[in-house]
């Protein structure tokens, strides 16, 4: 279609160049005779010379001219000599209404003379005034034109057709290429299942640029889904043990409390066990569902200033007494210029859990907490000088559910806090980092963008 209207355009514009190269000598002689006899408001008619070859004879060779020249009520004056050569009866009125220009649209006008066919133009004479004196008709020997119309509209549907094949054919061997590997595509990715989308899908024979890429990307889509299963499947495994554990041992705290009648201090410790059960039941149920929550892309979150030195000041109090409790030394040093945008009940559950598990990961020494502004970002470090993790765990430790298997034994924890903690320090554009020594210690550092805006600096807080 596209080549055919291409085709057709071509034509047309071919059509309009011929009718206008063929009326121009028509024109341009028009104009001569017109300047020659229109004089002093009047008719000149023998001040034109009709003597020219190309008004006397009838040759070919030297291309002649059918002149006439009609007065305003369109009677014949004069007519040049070649008319009687043509041998038939010539028209003696105008053919049409004069004209001074055709439009390019219109086709030419022919009439026949015996066995000679001729094309004309009626040309409009006025006078200074723009009054109307009379008109020319000037014919001349039809030389082809019109035959060249079909043989532009021939050459033209030749052309299409084989530029149409050609384009045919070559779409058809580009589709076969295409669209061959497209539907072992299509089988393939009907073929899959759950089970095996580890699988990366192969196609036989060569693939073009863009049917490549197509693969590539599918089998990444096809590696990210079999991660994300095994992900979801090793989070309910681990979900359902975790919830599991805490369910056991309080179905059997309750059914040894009701076995046989039992002192009031023993049934004390058994809803102590049972109390602690649930706060750890408890604990894990909220953190699912804020890590539920944090992987949602489309749940809202309110972005404010935070003073975070204020935040981890408040949050250090309760650990406090539990670091003294077990001769561990805790200090600050929180820097009072130390403000971010973000969600200060998301960055609480930061450090929480950052000092928690400092506190629950080092038995004895000391653990130093820094809250500082470095340039264009705040910084949340937690020194401890615990037990430390094995260099091989610590590409692990953000994953969900996971704890280092030589530290983990006789810690309470179900490995959500620092997958929390990683999923929060992502919202807020930030970056958490990790350095530790087995038996020296750990420290983990939070960088956050430091608030953009002016704040009044707060009192420094008292450490």
């Amino acid at each position: 279609m596209a080549l055919g209207l291409a085709g057709l355009a071509a034509w047309l514009m071919a059509y309009v160049w011929i009718n206008q190269m063929a009326r121009l000598p028509l024109q341009n002689e028009a104009q001569l005779v017109a300047h020659a006899i229109v004089q002093g408001g009047e008719l000149q008619i023998e001040a034109y010379y009709w003597d020219e070859p190309h008004h006397r004879l009838l040759e070919r060779h030297i291309d002649p001219f059918f002149l006439q020249v009609f007065d305003a009520k369109g009677r014949l004056l004069r007519q040049s000599d070649n008319i009687a050569l043509l041998g038939a009866p010539y028209p003696q009125t105008l053919l049409h209404p004069p004209v001074a220009q055709e439009p390019f649209w219109q086709p030419l006008r022919t009439f026949r003379i015996g066995s000679h066919t001729l094309y004309y133009v009626v040309y409009p004479l006025y006078d200074a005034q723009q009054r109307y004196l009379g008109a020319l008709q000037l014919a001349r020997l039809e030389p082809g034109f019109l035959a060249l119309y079909r043989q532009t509209a021939l050459g033209i549907g030749l052309i299409w057709a084989v530029l149409s094949g050609l384009t045919l054919l070559l779409l058809a061997l580009s589709s076969q290429r295409v669209l061959g590997p497209l539907h072992q595509l299509t089988q393939a990715t009907a073929a899959l299942s759950a089970d095996r989308l580890h699988e990366p899908i192969r196609i036989q024979g060569p693939l073009d640029r863009e049917t490549a890429l197509l693969l590539s990307a599918l089998n990444d889509l096809l590696r990210r889904l079999h991660e994300a299963f095994d992900e979801l499947r090793r989070f309910t495994a681990n979900a359902s043990h975790e919830l599991k554990t805490p369910l056991t041992i309080l179905r059997g705290q309750a059914e040894l409390a009701l076995r046989r009648p039992r002192s009031a201090e023993h049934y004390r410790e058994t809803l102590h066990n049972i109390l602690r059960q649930t706060e750890h039941l408890t604990t894990l149920v909220e953190h699912l569902l804020l890590l539920s929550r944090l992987d949602q892309p489309e749940t809202p979150f309110s972005f404010t200033p935070v003073d975070l030195s204020a935040l981890v000041a408040q949050e250090l109090e309760p650990f406090r007494a539990r670091a003294a409790a077990r001769g561990i030394a805790l200090t600050a040093a929180l820097d009072p210029k130390a403000q971010t945008m973000g969600v200060a009940t998301l960055l609480k559950e930061v450090v929480r859990n950052v000092l928690d598990n400092a506190l629950k990961y080092t038995p004895k020494g000391a653990i130093e907490v820094t809250v500082m502004r470095s340039g264009t970002q705040v910084v949340l470090e937690v020194r401890d000088t615990g037990v430390g993790i094995p260099p091989e765990a610590l590409p692990h430790i953000t994953e969900r559910f996971y704890r280092v298997p030589s530290t983990a034994a006789g810690v309470e924890g179900h490995g959500l806090g620092l997958a929390l903690v990683a999923r929060i320090v992502t919202l807020h554009n930030g970056v958490l980092g990790f350095a530790s020594q087995v038996g020296q210690g750990t420290t983990v550092r939070v960088t956050l963008p430091a608030l953009a805006i002016a704040i009044p600096d707060p009192q420094p807080i008292d450490t």
